[in-house]
This record gives C-alpha cells, sequence and structure tokens, in this order.
C-alpha cells in the first residue's frame, strides 16, 4: 500500500468514529495558542547548516470521547514552519506557513477526579497540512521574496504522522472549564522540498500550545 494512504485511511476511520459515537458520550471544544519548531529534513548533506525556524501555532480541536479512556479527536491548526539555512556566517530563512488537519486518537490513561479534575491524555494520527503561503528571507534581513518568484517549488499538500501528549487541569466547575496544555511533533512523510531534483526534503514540526477546553455536548 503507498505509504500516503495509511494517514488518508486512518484520518477517514477516526471521522467515522467521531460521527458515529453515541449522542451520550462527551465532547470537548478547544482553543489553544503557542509556539512552534520546525526544520526540514534532507536525504543528504545540503552543502548547508540546516536550522529550526521558530513560528506560532493557534489551532481549535473537538473531541468526542467515547468512554473513559479513548477518545477521536478533530483538530486544525495554523503553524509557521520551513527551516532556517546558514552558511559561512549567513543566515536565509524559509517562511511556510500551513494548515493543519489532524484527526487523532486521544488515549486517556489518566483521569483523576475530585474538587478539580486532572487528565493527562496521548495522542496519535495523521495529519494533512495545506500551504498558505511561502517566502524566503534574505541574509541581509530584507523584505522576504516569494517562493514562486525564485523557483522554490514547495509542495501544497503534506502529510505527516503526530504524536503528542496533553495535560487537561479543570479550573472552573460551572460552567466547566479547563485549562488545556499540549506538546506535538508531526513527521512528516512527503518530500516538500526537492532542490534541483537531488536533494528532497521533509517536514519535521514540534508545536507547544496552551489554552482553554470546555464540553459542548
Amino acid at each position: 500500500m503507498n505509504r500516503c494512504m495509511t494517514p488518508t485511511l486512518v484520518a477517514a476511520f477516526a471521522a467515522l468514529a467521531f460521527v458515529a459515537a453515541p449522542a451520550s458520550t462527551q465532547t470537548v471544544m478547544a482553543v489553544r495558542a503557542g509556539a512552534s519548531i520546525a526544520t526540514l529534513a534532507y536525504e543528504s548533506d545540503p552543502g548547508a547548516d540546516i536550522g529550526y525556524r521558530r513560528g506560532i501555532a493557534v489551532g481549535v480541536s473537538i473531541t468526542r470521547y467515547l468512554g473513559e479512556k479513548v477518545g477521536v479527536r478533530l483538530g486544525g491548526t495554523f503553524a509557521s514552519k520551513g527551516a532556517e539555512a546558514s552558511l559561512e556566517g549567513a543566515v536565509d530563512i524559509l517562511r511556510i506557513s500551513y494548515v493543519d488537519l489532524s484527526p487523532l486518537i486521544d488515549i486517556r490513561p489518566i483521569r483523576a477526579t475530585g474538587d478539580r479534575e486532572v487528565a493527562f491524555d496521548l495522542l496519535v494520527g495523521p495529519t494533512v497540512s495545506f500551504k498558505r503561503s511561502c517566502e524566503n528571507v534574505p541574509p541581509d534581513g530584507s523584505a522576504g521574496i516569494l517562493c514562486k518568484d525564485l523557483d522554490i517549488d514547495i509542495a501544497s499538500v503534506d502529510i505527516g504522522a503526530t504524536v503528542g501528549a496533553g495535560l487537561q487541569l479543570q479550573i472552573f466547575r460551572d460552567p466547566s472549564v479547563a485549562l488545556s496544555v499540549e506538546a506535538l511533533y508531526t513527521h512528516g512523510l512527503r518530500e516538500v522540498l526537492n532542490l534541483n531534483d537531488m536533494n528532497p526534503a521533509k517536514s519535521r514540526a514540534f508545536s507547544f500550545q496552551a489554552g482553554l477546553g470546555f464540553p459542548v455536548g
């Protein structure tokens, strides 16, 4: 099976589970914002030191719990990605922004109830990323130049595998509101850049976000 088909099938099953879940299950919405750290992994030495580009990540998710231990989460995130390339002290910054759609399985091994509910979540599943913009900032720090004007061909769609963990801490009981903190890593599976058709690169991205979660059903 084509490896790019696997995330698509997982996404389809996750969406089906979300829709088919019993009406009695709990549904939680969360809004988060934070930082992203991304780079590009080349198959061979690109001739420069490739570093991490730092940016922002802002997202929203809806999780439907199928029981106390397992849920299905559909999330959307605006994320800054790309990389920095350093050669003889000169640094180019490749700025790529994406909208990430992530249907993730939410496994909740720890949940403590009391005056304030606390839960620890493990997240795993595919991420499909849609490119929104791309520009290259030259070493002199002048205005960025659109990638298409530099013949830098960045894939419009990326597919990756995502893993992560989150912590939910209830801060209000009525109405119920929880502090939601999470860290995610997405390992790109497709070539997003191939300079001179000789050295393909794939995306690697971390995000760290915090926000608020609340039940919606």
